[in-house]
């Protein structure tokens, strides 16, 4: 049978209010044209749109097979000629075995995809990467395979954040909300998601927590605290790693996680210098040392057990506990009487009595390994090395004196 428009109209016109064998109307009438092409009538509107029939191996069904329909397009929109030529291309790309009509499902973007995304993508310092890793485990990994579109505001805050707040870690719970931020909007800004997530979030005024950020000793307060560091030390209230990491943290005024890092082959004896790699800013920096801080670290080498010269006791091939810091000052500041003081706080010391001795700020900073602020980071790249270390000769002698003073 020749199909022509004529055709087309009268297999319309049959269609309209079709009714099956219980007296129903039928809401869709199907017309065969041959090659897999169908005309699909509605019997209501007199509406008709071209179909392509495809028949897949399915071994769930009874026959083997699974029957579906493609559209193609509505008539006459898309003309018998045109919706012919589909169609037979169509079926010739079935016959070779292809399958045109077969459509990826679109990929689900998890949790885990943007943080690892993330994580492979930015500049991480070993340490941080180390300590992203923990905050993963601990409290993302139970959201690990949750698809981004149903990780709502509201479940990421009642099953991550909440829980943190509850257990009383107000700090924690900011630095994760800011890491549930950071990897969200890395995720947008590259486009595996096409929505925001997160950026309303925020922790409410009640549980933030204000603490001063400016705690430094005076002398006659550092005096005390020397006397109670050293007398610690010599009873056995503390262990040569936490004194000599302590000491050398007031002595060069660095982080503690930097020396807490620090391998023996970032010390050179020769040249008397440390070279510090772990940083916060990630910018390197040498410290030529005074004398009072090479006879600590030759203390450390004496009992040298891995690559960390500042190792822990209890695990001598892995570096010194950070939380075993905390615990050890917090011994010699109940044994001084000293309040409020953390292990940062003796860096900030550093800074404030080196500007007491009226050394200059930009040489100071430089010690702290602070990035300069305005014009002067674009002028000044000396490293300042000899002048760094006659301004921590002269403070490592000062705290000498005040030790060794009544």
């Amino acid at each position: 049978m020749r199909i022509t428009d004529q055709t087309i109209k009268k297999l319309i016109a049959q269609s309209k209010n079709s009714i099956n064998e219980d007296g129903e109307q039928i809401k869709y009438k199907y017309h065969s044209l041959g090659n897999n092409l169908w005309l699909r009538v509605s019997t209501a509107k007199m509406s008709a749109t071209w179909l392509y029939r495809t028949c897949v191996k399915d071994n769930s069904k009874k026959n083997g097979y699974r029957l579906g329909y493609h559209t193609i397009g509505k008539y006459p929109v898309i003309s018998l000629k045109k919706a012919g030529e589909i169609a037979d291309d169509l079926y010739e790309k079935f016959k070779i075995g292809e399958n045109p009509l077969l459509v990826e499902p679109e990929k689900v973007v998890v949790l885990k995809d943007i943080w690892d995304k993330w994580f492979n993508a930015a500049p991480l310092s070993n340490n941080y990467r180390i300590k992203c890793e923990g905050m993963f485990k601990n409290h993302f990994q139970k959201h690990a395979n949750t698809p981004l579109n149903k990780l709502s505001d509201k479940i990421a805050w009642q099953t991550i954040i909440q829980p943190i707040l509850d257990a009383g870690h107000k700090n924690q719970a900011r630095h994760v909300l800011q890491k549930l931020k950071q990897i969200a909007r890395f995720a947008k800004s590259t486009y595996l998601i096409d929505f925001s997530l997160f950026e309303s979030m925020k922790i409410p005024e009640e549980y933030r927590t204000k603490r001063e950020r400016n705690r430094t000793m005076e002398e006659a307060e550092l005096k005390i605290f020397l006397k109670a560091l050293e007398a610690s030390y010599l009873d056995n209230t503390i262990d040569i790693t936490a004194h000599h990491l302590l000491k050398l943290i007031l002595l060069l005024g660095t982080r503690k996680c930097e020396l807490a890092l620090l391998t023996w082959d970032k010390y050179d004896a020769n040249e008397k210098t440390i070279f510090l790699t772990e940083t916060k800013n990630t910018d390197n920096l040498i410290i030529k040392l005074p004398p009072q801080a090479i006879c600590l670290l030759e203390d450390m080498r004496q009992i040298k057990s891995s690559e960390y010269i500042f190792h822990s006791m209890q695990k001598p091939k892995n570096h010194i506990c950070i939380r075993s810091i905390l615990y050890f000052l917090q011994k010699i500041t109940t044994r001084a009487n000293i309040k409020n003081l953390t292990v940062h706080d003796l860096r900030r010391t550093f800074a404030s009595r080196l500007t007491t001795l009226r050394f200059r700020l930009e040489l100071i900073e430089k010690a702290l390994n602070h990035r300069l602020q305005g014009t002067a980071k674009h002028y000044q790249h000396d490293q300042m090395l000899e002048e760094r270390h006659e301004m921590l000769v002269e403070w490592a002698n000062y705290l000498d004196e005040l030790l060794l003073s009544k």
